[in-house]
């Protein structure tokens, strides 16, 4: 099925809805994890690999929420290259240093990153 192309559309609403369905899928994976956090409750100690394999739904979940805002952010500003102080404001909204470094073109860094820091992560 083709995709339909109705009109010309700017980039900034594109960036916006984006912004909103990156948004609703870290809320559906917050969901998930709450689930998933009250199931384990009941076990008698979760092994190491459950915790791991939880603790990576949790960046993915943190990740797709800084994609959100970082893309909510660019759609408002008219600007089509932004200085080193914009993107240190962008920066420091975010959660994690993997997105940072997307910001940063820092491609060793949130390329070969598949998690965070202990403290980074919203443990539930």
């Amino acid at each position: 099925m083709s995709p339909t192309c109705r009109t010309d559309e700017h980039v900034s609403k594109i960036q916006a809805r984006l912004s909103q369905y990156l948004d609703k899928l870290s809320a559906q994976i917050f969901d998930v994890e709450e689930t998933i956090g009250q199931s384990i409750g009941l076990l008698q100690s979760p092994d190491a690999q459950t915790i791991t394999n939880l603790q990576a739904l949790d960046f993915v979940r943190q990740s797709l929420e800084d994609l959100a805002l970082m893309l909510l952010l660019l759609s408002q500003s008219e600007k089509s290259v932004l200085n080193a102080s914009d993107l240190c404001k962008l920066s420091e909204k975010l959660k994690l240093e993997a997105t940072r470094a997307i910001l940063d073109g820092d491609s060793k860094n949130y390329s070969d990153q598949t998690s965070n820091t202990p403290e980074d992560l919203d443990l539930f």
